[in-house]
């Protein structure tokens, strides 16, 4: 039996070049950058010193305008979000009045979705606190001579650190805070699954559709690389060096000599809907989901345990095997040719072996259309980032347009454009892929 096509409807985003789909966009063909020196970001977190270096990790693409006031209702909830899960808050109600739904959700009884037939499916990933939060909790567990006695520290923290505070970092907050706000009693969940968490939660939210448990699905992920604490860890991935480079184009997707992954910080969202409910509201369709793959292959880093955060480590960190067979799956399951696809929104981070890799399997596969690499202009946005790729391969179709990348400097196999394109064909292939080895494809049409 067929399946029901399913359809975007609406795009909301949360990013260093512009918040909301227009502005997003608007920023992305005008080939503007958002990485900048750390010292001028406005979330309180940490900052470059007056002698620090602006290179390393004080590089970042953080969002300097958000103001989680202008969406966060009621307002008293921001006491339990995180920054993160106040990105995805946005980027929820963004793409609900792209889609034209402000009128009809929160969803009740007597609306036109009903609370049953609506759902929430959100990507995600561990959320950090920044380390004041819990430094006088630290502090009650020195004595008089300065020296630190951890078996204080469960006494110390039950007297100073907030009874609700973990709830502003658990995992599944976004979608649950996302979900009550909407009025969504249809089904709910949450995908920790590191880069291809927001490409996952659409899988996810295509079965709800397709199964007939749901009418409208809200779809989205959130993430940052460039949290205090997620700033101390870097097994993942190498750390950028800037050399002569301006700061602004340190972030260098399929560069063979990228320096590093500059950070990055950002959330998306998607309305899902069958294209039967779109076509009863009248809303317009920005691209239909053609098809979806998630494929794991282990990466060499993965299988040998040696993961290293060097530019060229000798167990590499790249999915190649992965990607190549999520692009075969969903060819196949399209029946789109490789020289019919218009353009690829890429995963490439400005990690030189993870990149590889993409580039690799897009040459054993036969896809040769132009790119698009989000992450030169707005960095590593950690489990945000495929859900920001779906999002600009849905602005893409929708616009008729392939945007360009702020470089050229690429492997002989990709094709960066440097100025805006007409696309002239209605298939999108968007990746993503994890330096552990899983992939996902995404086909728009």
């Amino acid at each position: 039996m067929p399946h029901e096509p399913i359809v975007i409807t609406g795009v909301g985003i949360v990013s260093a070049i512009g918040i909301g789909q227009a502005k997003f966009f608007e920023s992305l063909l005008a080939g503007r950058s958002g990485v900048r020196s750390l010292a001028d970001r406005t979330d309180g977190e940490a900052t470059p010193g007056a002698d620090d270096a602006i290179d390393g990790v004080w590089v970042g693409a953080p969002v300097v305008d958000f103001q989680p006031k202008q969406y966060v209702k009621p307002r008293k909830a921001l006491k339990v979000m995180c920054r993160e899960i106040q990105t995805a808050f946005a980027s929820a109600q963004l793409a609900i009045e792209h889609a034209g739904l402000s009128d009809s959700i929160p969803a009740s009884d007597s609306g036109a979705i009903p609370p049953q037939r609506l759902g929430a499916v959100f990507g995600s990933e561990i959320f950090f606190n920044p380390p004041e939060e819990l430094a006088d909790s630290i502090r009650g567990c020195l004595d008089e001579s300065g020296q630190l006695h951890p078996g204080r520290f469960g006494e110390t923290a039950r007297r100073e650190v907030m009874p609700l505070w973990m709830l502003k970092y658990l995992p599944n907050m976004p979608a649950c805070q996302v979900g009550i706000s909407i009025n969504s009693q249809g089904p709910n969940n949450s995908l920790v699954l590191g880069d291809v968490s927001g490409p996952a939660a659409l899988l996810e939210a295509e079965s709800y559709l397709q199964r007939g448990i749901a009418d409208v699905v809200l779809v989205g992920a959130t993430g940052t690389r460039i949290g205090s604490t997620r700033m101390l860890y870097h097994r993942d991935s190498p750390i950028p060096v800037r050399g002569e480079l301006a700061i602004e184009d340190l972030s260098r997707p399929h560069d063979p000599n990228a320096p590093g992954v500059v950070g990055g910080e950002g959330a998306a969202s998607l309305v899902v809907e069958t294209r039967r409910h779109a076509e009863r509201r009248g809303a317009p369709v920005l691209a239909t989901v053609l098809a979806t793959a998630s494929r794991f292959s282990a990466t060499d880093a993965i299988r040998s345990g040696q993961r290293e955060s060097e530019l060229d480590p000798p167990n590499s960190r790249q999915a190649g095997t992965a990607i190549r067979l999520a692009i075969q799956a969903v060819l196949d399951q399209s029946g789109v040719a490789p020289d019919q696809i218009g353009l690829v929104t890429s995963h490439a981070i400005g990690d030189r072996q993870a990149d590889a890799g993409e580039a690799a399997a897009l040459a054993e596969v036969g896809v040769t259309c132009p790119l698009v690499a989000v992450s030169a202009s707005i960095g590593h946005t950690g489990a945000a980032s495929g859900v920001i790729e779906l999002a600009t391969g849905v602005l893409s179709l929708a616009g008729n347009t392939i945007p360009p990348t702020r470089h050229d400097s690429t492997h002989s196999e990709i094709q960066f454009r440097q100025t805006p394109e007409p696309l002239t064909s209605p298939f999108v292939l968007c990746l993503s892929h994890t330096t552990d080895g899983s992939a996902m494809a995404v086909l728009l049409g």
